[in-house]
């Protein structure tokens, strides 16, 4: 990658970055983590500001920064569309009141993950076990891609010193397990905070104000220089509809996002954090669409030949000075392992709660579990190297695994939470229907294989259900969810729409580079949700 120029300087500011959050995660592990559920949940005792980090670090790997930065230089704007479909997704879960309950819930009752939202409803070990598998494979999917990212990125940085790709794999991965396996949730948090602080900075300030001095992307120039119709059109059609839709049904069944609204400390945390966090996904969107816009205007197509994946790194190179081009792929780096290690701890958590702990003995101590936490991760670490090295075909893997998930977990989760006359037997047949029918779309390549999965997964759900409906079983919802009318939930939706609608406008103002209008709006919004989610947790605590 001959356009990508990485003095020593840059090389041994990401040597330094790789051994910052080795030592910080490291150093938070022996302050915090003591047994096994502070590795698995952290003590359920994260604030705002780490919620709101951990979530917007987790979401967004390199993926977003170069995936969509790259759809932005050749398609142009419209790239924000598919972009935000999970983040307003994620939007979604917190304004329907999922994040609320689901804390009260587990501020009740014993909730340590997925799988116990069914356990404690229905008492079916089969269930937890089927819901701590899926999240498992889920987080395993997930994890496989971003371990493939960072592979490709260390090489790119370190190839020239001989460090093939295969070694650049292994050492990214071994970043993130060493502190992963150490401190756990405690440490993945933590050092995602660290990396939110890495990436914001440089991402939503140094960099832009760097194209915009240094390579004079103004808006004049940008919109003077690009064809209009190509790059600043975001008209929506059908497929815009189904990645909504897809987003919105994925996210509000994501284990990782389930685990951090269990984990945040209070009911105000799990909302108001996961609240920020979201509006920073939504709005790194945005900036990241101004990447691509801005390699559109200055970088030739000729350079980056067939892989357009490479704009962001030109773009790098054209902008920043030796010294702020290891700052900016440090911050890429922080996107990536930040995705790492939050869905490695991800599946730990699953396969530990859901299937593994079920069958130890009642007298395992919590060292023993946490020895039993530690090695769950080194094996699933493992495993997804070898999926990445030896697997062909990674990518449909990677597919199949997140629609899977969805399909399969979607509505029997939303039924568990929200519908009194769901049974284990007709929440058990959804997933597994759920699960087939993911796979088979998947494999005749239909569209929207999770939309297909979600159908049949609700209509089996449905009618098993109604089938098996009886006084035995039919069990009452789980406190916070047994809760109809409340006022909170409402002012939460009022809220969250509104945070929702001004974070996507605020994008778009931001992408579009630079419609002041939009961004006018979008703050105005955004401050009447961050006032009217202050007030109306208010007016409970008064209460």
């Amino acid at each position: 990658m001959s356009y990508l120029r990485v003095t020593s300087l840059d090389l041994w500011v990401i040597v330094f970055y790789f051994f910052v959050i080795i030592a910080n995660g490291i150093y938070q592990s022996v302050r915090k983590t003591k047994g096994g559920d502070d590795f698995l949940l952290g003590g359920k005792s994260f604030g705002i500001f780490s919620t709101l980090c951990t979530q917007g670090a987790t979401m967004k790997g390199s993926s977003a920064l170069v995936g969509y930065s790259a759809g932005a230089y050749v398609n142009g704007a419209s790239v924000l569309i598919s972009s935000q479909c999970y983040s307003l997704g994620a939007w979604i879960a917190v304004m329907s009141g999922i994040a609320r309950k689901i804390k009260k819930c587990s501020n009740t009752i014993e909730i340590r993950s997925a799988g116990d939202i069914f356990l404690r409803r229905f008492g079916s070990e089969t269930l937890k076990k089927l819901v701590g598998l899926g999240g498992t494979w889920m987080s395993l999917s997930i994890l496989s891609s971003n371990m493939a990212a960072i592979g490709l990125l260390v090489h790119l940085m370190f190839g020239k010193y001989g460090l093939t790709y295969e070694y650049s794999l292994i050492l990214g991965v071994c970043v993130a397990v060493a502190y992963t396996a150490i401190g756990g949730l405690v440490s993945v948090v933590y050092n995602d905070v660290l990396q939110w602080c890495i990436m914001m900075p440089l991402i939503f300030f140094l960099f832009p104000y760097a194209l915009v001095t240094k390579c004079g992307v103004t808006p004049e120039a940008l919109h003077s220089t690009l064809n209009a119709a190509k790059y600043f059109s975001l008209q929506p059609n059908l497929w815009w509809f189904g990645f909504l839709l897809g987003g919105i049904l994925a996210a509000c069944c994501d284990v990782s996002h389930l685990t951090r609204f269990i984990t945040a400390k209070d009911e105000k945390t799990a909302v108001t954090g996961s609240m920020f966090g979201f509006t920073f996904c939504v709005l790194l969107a945005g900036f990241v669409v101004f990447f691509g816009l801005s390699a559109a205007m200055l970088i030739e197509p000729s350079v980056l030949g067939d892989n357009k994946d490479g704009a962001i790194f030109a773009l790098i190179s054209r902008a920043l000075s030796p010294g702020f081009v290891g700052l900016m792929l440090a911050a890429i780096l922080a996107a990536t392992i930040s995705t790492i290690d939050s869905n490695l701890q991800t599946a730990v958590l699953c396969t530990m709660i859901d299937i593994v702990e079920p069958s130890l003995p009642k007298n395992t101590t919590e060292k023993q579990k946490l020895l039993y936490c530690r090695l769950i991760t080194v094996v699933i670490a493992v495993l997804s190297i070898f999926f990445v090295l030896k697997v062909k075909g990674i990518i449909a893997i990677i597919g199949i695994g997140f629609n899977v998930y969805s399909s399969a977990i979607f509505f029997p989760l939303m039924s568990c939470m929200f519908w009194k006359k769901a049974t284990a037997k007709g929440l058990i047949t959804g997933i597994v229907v759920g699960a087939v029918t993911a796979v088979v779309t998947v494999s005749m390549k239909l569209p929207l294989p999770i939309v297909w999965g979600v159908s049949f997964s609700a209509i089996s759900t449905i009618v098993v259900s109604g089938l098996t409906a009886g006084e035995k079983s039919i069990k009452p919802l789980l406190p916070g969810f047994n809760e109809s009318g409340q006022k909170i939930d409402s002012d939460i939706f009022k809220a969250c729409f509104l945070g929702a609608s001004g974070s996507l406008i605020l994008s778009i103002g931001i992408g579009t580079w630079v419609n002041w209008i939009y961004i006018i709006i979008g703050t105005i919004l955004m401050f009447l949700c961050i006032k009217m989610l202050d007030s109306a947790f208010k007016r409970v605590a008064a209460n």
